[in-house]
């Protein structure tokens, strides 16, 4: 028994090693960590009454992932901190203007392995109720745009997130989330979360961030509805677009595909504004491009291009609408 509880507890390890690389740390729950943190000194600082001219793109890492996510350990190439400050037209201006600009935020949101042996585990709903209040600052701050690059879990907190804006506080709020890019995100779950909670089961551990991503589970089955019929409202409101973009992996680690084709893109074929595409590398380095050359990054950073030219389109269409009308014609616009 002994000898079949240490290799049991070994996969354990391996499969959650796979999925972001571990953070661990002692006393606090993860929701209690979570936190939205500027990457570079803010173009947008607190100095100015309002971001109405500036816009966000939040990294979002997955699940036992941390700040180290999205950096490429072989050529430290650290994606968040090499994000363009400002776009014009869809092209990097090297001098942009005072008045405008891209600040670059990482949400953490740090999840324990062994935190079920000090009964801290961590719950899907804890951590989507933290993730919206500590997104308000750029709610607010009335940012043109907030945009989000999220890896695998990362991805269904920020549809969650979305979610829960539309809910709580309204059609134009949602709207100001322009876009966002979902790096193999199990929008259905993962085989790997089934497999891993059977095993956690069998020590007698509880890890309910994890059970979240099981296959074809009932809340990410839902969620996926939700976000069909939001996406139905808000084109019949007239209200600014939130892009979804999609990538998945084709490369397995050991015997699994963490995150399929068909979790990751066939799910949200119908949501998504680009083609899905997919990259022949593993689940962790989906988060890691070795450089601005990859391919990864230049499909990243096209996405991105595209979608501050669709926002200086719609800046243009908008021009003569009242203030409560700039994010959806048939809708007015209700600070929080």
């Amino acid at each position: 028994m002994d000898r079949l509880r240490t290799t049991t507890l070994a996969l354990i390890l391996a499969l959650m090693s796979w999925l972001a690389g571990l953070g661990i740390s002692e006393g606090v729950s993860a929701a209690e960590r979570t936190a939205l943190t500027p990457v570079r000194p803010e173009r947008c600082g607190p100095q100015r009454a309002t971001c109405e001219g500036f816009d966000a793109v939040v990294f979002v890492h997955g699940i036992y992932g941390d700040v180290d996510t999205f950096k490429n350990q072989a050529t430290h190439f650290d994606w968040a901190e090499s994000f363009p400050s400002y776009f014009e037209e869809g092209q990097l201006i090297a001098t942009p203007p005072g008045e405008s600009g891209v600040d670059v935020f990482r949400l953490t949101y740090q999840t324990e392995l062994f935190s079920w042996a000090k009964g801290h585990e961590t719950h899907f709903d804890a951590i989507a109720r933290k993730v919206f209040e500590v997104m308000k600052p750029l709610r607010v701050r009335r940012y043109r745009s907030i945009g989000f690059i999220a890896h695998s879990l990362g991805g269904n907190i920020v549809s969650t997130y979305i979610h829960m804006v539309k809910s709580s506080l309204g059609h134009p709020q949602r709207s100001q989330h322009a876009f966002v890019v979902n790096l193999a995100t199990p929008v259905l779950g993962s085989q790997i979360a089934d497999i891993g909670s059977v095993l956690t089961s069998a020590l007698g551990m509880n890890d309910a961030l994890l059970k979240s991503l099981k296959e074809n589970n009932l809340y990410l089955t839902m969620l996926d509805q939700f976000r069909r019929e939001e996406q139905g409202k808000a084109e019949r409101n007239a209200c600014r677009a939130v892009h979804l973009h999609a990538a998945y992996e084709t490369k397995y680690i050991g015997p699994l595909l963490v995150v399929t084709q068909a979790s990751a893109a066939a799910s949200i074929s119908q949501l998504v504004s680009s083609p899905v595409v997919g990259f022949t590398r593993n689940h962790f380095e989906m988060a890691k491009p070795s450089g601005v050359d990859d391919p990864l990054y230049k499909w990243v950073d096209d996405r991105v291009r595209a979608e501050y030219s669709r926002l200086l389109d719609w800046d243009t269409l908008v021009a003569q609408a009242p203030p409560k009308r700039k994010m959806c014609a048939s809708i007015d616009y209700i600070p929080e």
